[in-house]
């Protein structure tokens, strides 16, 4: 398959396709437009399908480097490039490809020509591409059986022999067929002339070995098979040409006995091809394998009809094993299965192997050496069958899935846990909603009852009661909502300069004039920085102060008569700002500062006659964090606590 960059000139007006799109598109194999440069320019429906794309759009725009992406030798595009150029056109051109996306590699037969302008320049090359893999198959196998055919029908044509061996050990050819000259460059007579020719052509490596099995079969009369390499002078003689090493297959069996000696038929078949076959499939299969196990994978082959499995070292190695442990135990993985996935496997597996599947694909776990369970998905293929059809071979892999999985139920919990908040956030917006309008009217009517003159002064301290314990429950549901959105990310903030120092004053101020519960007698309040150059801090002013308020409400009502609240605020080295808070009350553990930010945690507090509801520190933390800064508490038990807040030091506002 080749490509390039320009639509031809009369396809303009129809985007590259010119009037034979419909057959272009419906032609059943697959077909291209492309330039000699290497850029594809159509790809009909069928050429789509084969490299494993849904749209033309996708394999123009996956496929760059047609040369070095698809054929699996990149020189053959040159070649290809090369026929066209010299013939115009190019038929029946089988080359072994790459499916673009999936990389698996078929063979195909290529038709092509090339489509020239007026002035004669190659504009594009325009194709058809057939997979031939079943055929080119096929033929090899023909192939074999032909050879074999032809071996038996013509008498195992090659070397066919009667040689003598006398008493004496020397050997003498009685009959020498013409497949001498092919094998050996020798003239038949010439062998039977003189045996020992024959001998100068083994391999000097093999020469050993060729000699004793000779000799061991001839003295206990037994038939002889052997293979071992000749080295054939080239054309030129002895010293000419490059020699040629071929491959040759020895059968042999006794037929005679006498005086003269022992008489023997033969055969020597050159299999020099079949040896390079296998070592070429050897080296096929382990680049396949190797290539394979890159990735990660193991690579698992089951023999179906004898239930032998082979299996690579990486496979067994993913499941803590060696591959001393796994050998020749049938279903040694099969039986560590998880018991609750064997069911689906094997009907994944049976599916495919009644060919309603064109591969087999399941996930399921497998039991570890370490006790563990793993995670795999098992990719097979039937390779072959047996001639009634059924399964005979069967090869995949195995690809650790377990983080996979394990992130699909991190998110499926994240989900939940986000479905969770949600239903909690719309439970309190809607709480909020029926508890405020019942509230207002208790502190509505409670605030007339206040007001009115004439009320009697026992029934005024009961309403001061109501009104306080009702703006009490207003705030505790204006914490709750706060909390819930701070928690879900969903708080409104307008961040902007702020001047801190101000914003502590101003709380300082309303929380001195609030008709707030009794303080411990005697409190001091000692602002550190007093008269400092003015603070400005990032953040959003309402909710700073709704901090501020809470720390320094917190500091008076747990201090101790007499004791002191310090406020100290001053810019840190690191482009922030600081804030601390700090008083003399009784100061916490360790173990109570781990849950002084929990919600509705009070400590124990909730046992004095200290009110409040839990809420303060869990949203000023959350609020804070909210706005871009940190909280943090250091605590001595009896000597008192001191809170900082950092936040983003930001340019004097405007």
């Amino acid at each position: 398959m080749d490509a390039a960059p320009v639509p031809p000139p009369a396809a303009a007006a129809t985007g590259g396709r010119g009037d034979t799109s419909t057959l272009f598109d419906l032609l059943p194999v697959g077909a291209y437009r492309s330039t000699p440069e290497g850029t594809m320019l159509r790809a009909n429906a069928a050429l789509v399908r084969f490299n494993g794309y849904s749209t033309e759009f996708e394999l123009l725009a996956a496929c760059r480097d047609i040369a070095g992406e698809w054929y699996v030798d990149p020189q053959q595009r040159q070649r290809f490039a090369e026929r066209l150029e010299r013939d115009g056109q190019v038929t029946g051109f089988v080359s072994e490809v790459y499916r673009h996306r999936t990389r698996e590699r078929v063979w195909v037969s290529e038709n092509a020509h090339m489509v020239r302008d007026a002035d004669g320049r190659v504009l594009y090359y325009e194709g058809t591409i057939e997979e031939i893999t079943d055929r080119v198959r096929a033929q090899a196998a023909l192939q074999r059986s032909e050879a074999h055919l032809r071996l038996i029908t013509q008498h195992l044509p090659g070397l066919v022999y009667r040689v003598r061996t006398t008493p004496s050990g020397r050997r003498v050819f009685e009959f020498v067929s013409e497949g001498a000259r092919a094998l050996f460059g020798l003239e038949p007579q010439a062998l039977m002339a003189d045996a020992s020719l024959i001998e100068a052509y083994r391999h000097p490596d093999d020469r050993a070995r060729i000699a004793e099995a000779i000799a061991s079969s001839v003295r206990e009369s037994r038939p002889l098979t052997i293979e071992f390499r000749i080295v054939v002078p080239g054309p030129g003689g002895p010293g000419g040409d490059e020699p040629q090493i071929k491959w040759l297959q020895v059968t042999s069996v006794p037929v005679a006995s006498d005086d003269a000696g022992t008489v023997r038929i033969g055969v020597m078949i050159d299999i020099t091809q079949s040896r390079h076959a296998e070592a070429a499939l050897r080296e096929s299969e382990q680049r396949w394998k190797l290539a394979l196990e890159a990735t990660g994978d193991g690579v698992w082959d089951w023999d179906i009809e004898s239930g032998a499995e082979v299996f690579s070292p990486r496979f067994v190695e993913m499941y803590g094993y060696t591959a001393a442990e796994v050998a020749n135990r049938l279903d040694f993985f099969d039986e560590r299965t998880h018991p609750d996935d064997v069911a689906q496997m094997q009907r994944d597996r049976q599916a495919h192997f009644d060919g309603l599947t064109p591969t087999y694909v399941n996930e399921h776990r497998i039991l570890c050496k370490d006790g563990s369970w793993k995670w795999v998905l098992t990719r097979g293929l039937l390779i072959r069958r047996t001639p009634d059809g059924r399964p005979a071979r069967m090869i995949g892999t195995h690809t650790d899935i377990t983080a996979q999985k394990q992130a699909e139920a991190l998110r499926a919990e994240r989900d939940r846990a986000e479905s969770a908040d949600r239903a909690k956030t719309q439970l309190l917006s809607r709480v909020s909603h029926e508890l405020r309008t019942p509230l207002n009217a208790v502190l509505g009517f409670g605030q007339l009852l206040e007001s009115d003159p004439g009320l009697a002064e026992r029934h005024r301290a009961w309403t001061r009661q109501i009104l306080a314990s009702g703006q009490h429950l207003l705030e505790l549901v204006d914490d709750v909502l706060d909390l819930s959105s701070a928690q879900a990310g969903q708080l409104n903030l307008s961040l902007a300069a702020v001047e801190l120092r101000q914003a502590v004053a101003d709380c300082w101020t309303m929380l001195a004039v609030a008709p707030a519960a009794p303080r411990p007698a005697g409190l001091r309040y000692i602002d550190m920085g007093l008269g400092g150059a003015p603070l400005w801090v990032q953040a959003d002013a309402r909710r700073l102060k709704q901090v501020l308020s809470n720390l320094l409400s917190n500091a008076v009502k747990y201090n101790r008569p007499g004791g002191e609240v310090r406020v100290r605020c001053e810019p840190d080295g690191d482009g922030s700002v600081l804030l601390q808070v700090e008083d003399t009350g009784s100061g916490m553990s360790a173990e109570q500062l781990a849950r002084l930010f929990n919600p509705f945690e009070r400590l124990g507090a909730q046992h004095g006659n200290v009110q409040g509801s839990g809420l303060g520190l869990a949203l000023s933390k959350q609020l804070v964090e909210a706005m871009g800064g940190r909280i943090e508490v250091h605590s001595t038990p009896g000597v008192g606590s001191r809170f900082t807040v950092r936040l983003n030091a930001a340019p004097a506002a405007v």
